[in-house]
C-alpha cells in the first residue's frame, strides 16, 4: 500500500514539474522580445543616416527594412548630397534557438534588395557637351558656379538598384544589439558622366550611400559592410 502511495506521488510530482516547465517555457517564449531598433554609426561620416528596423517572424526567421537619409551626415567628398535610401531583407538565423530575451541572435545569412535616388554635385570644366554627331550643346543639368562666376559643379540626380546576399552576426547584451555582416551582389546605376577610363572618374563616383559598385550604367558587381548597434523591445 505503502509502494503505491509513493509512487503515485511520484507521478504526480513529475507531471506537476513537467507542466510547470513547459508553462514557464511557454510564458518565456512569449515574453521574447520581437523589435530592434538599429543605426549605422559609420554612415553619418559618409554623408547619410541610416536607421534599421528588425521584426522577429519565428525562431529562425526575421525580416529588416532599412532608409538611408541622404544629406544627414558628413559631407566627405563635398558634394552636398540630398536623396533617400531603401533597402529590405529578409533574416535566416541558424543555431541554437533557446534563447532568453530574443530569437534574433547569432549566425545568418540575408538576401535583399537595394534602391536610391539622389542629387549631387559632379566637379565640371565646361558647361558645354561635345559629341561627334551633334558637335558642341549646352549642357540641360543645373550648372554651379564658383564665387568667380566659373563653372565649378553640374548638378545631377543619380539612382542604383541591386540585390545583394549578406552573411553576418548579432549579438544581444541584455537589450542591446550589435550587428555585423558583409555582402556582395549584382546591381545598376544610370550613367551620368561622359567619361571613359580609371584617370577620369573620381573616388566617390562608386560610393553609393551603403555599398560601392560601378557608375557606367549597366550591371556590375557591388560590395558592402555593415556594422550596426541597437535596441530591442
Amino acid at each position: 500500500m505503502k509502494r503505491i502511495i509513493i509512487t503515485l506521488i511520484i507521478c504526480i510530482s513529475t507531471s506537476l514539474i513537467t507542466y510547470s516547465q513547459q508553462d514557464s517555457i511557454y510564458r518565456d517564449v512569449s515574453e521574447l522580445k520581437k523589435n530592434i531598433i538599429k543605426i549605422k554609426p559609420t554612415s553619418f561620416v559618409f554623408g547619410y543616416t541610416q536607421i534599421t528596423y528588425e521584426r522577429s517572424l519565428s525562431p529562425r526567421r526575421s525580416f529588416e527594412v532599412n532608409i538611408g537619409l541622404i544629406g544627414l551626415g558628413y559631407d566627405t567628398y563635398d558634394r552636398d548630397p540630398l536623396g533617400l535610401a531603401l533597402r529590405g531583407g529578409y533574416k535566416f538565423y541558424f543555431g541554437d534557438r533557446k534563447i532568453k530575451r530574443s530569437f534574433m541572435k547569432g549566425l545568418y545569412l540575408m538576401p535583399e534588395i537595394a534602391f536610391c535616388m539622389y542629387d549631387k554635385n559632379v566637379p565640371l570644366e565646361s558647361n558645354w557637351d561635345w559629341n561627334f554627331s551633334m558637335g558642341a550643346t549646352k549642357k540641360s543639368t543645373p550648372i554651379i558656379l564658383n564665387q568667380d562666376g566659373e563653372v565649378d559643379y553640374e548638378r545631377l540626380r543619380k539612382y542604383y538598384i541591386a540585390l545583394i546576399g549578406n552573411v553576418g552576426y548579432q549579438w544581444n547584451i541584455n537589450r542591446f544589439v550589435i550587428e555585423y555582416n558583409i555582402g556582395i551582389g549584382v546591381g545598376y546605376y544610370n550613367k551620368t558622366r561622359n567619361y571613359e577610363g580609371f584617370l577620369d572618374s573620381s573616388i566617390d563616383d562608386e560610393h553609393h550611400f551603403g555599398f560601392n559598385g560601378g557608375n557606367d550604367g549597366r550591371y556590375y558587381g557591388v560590395i558592402n559592410a555593415n556594422l550596426k548597434i541597437g535596441y530591442m523591445f
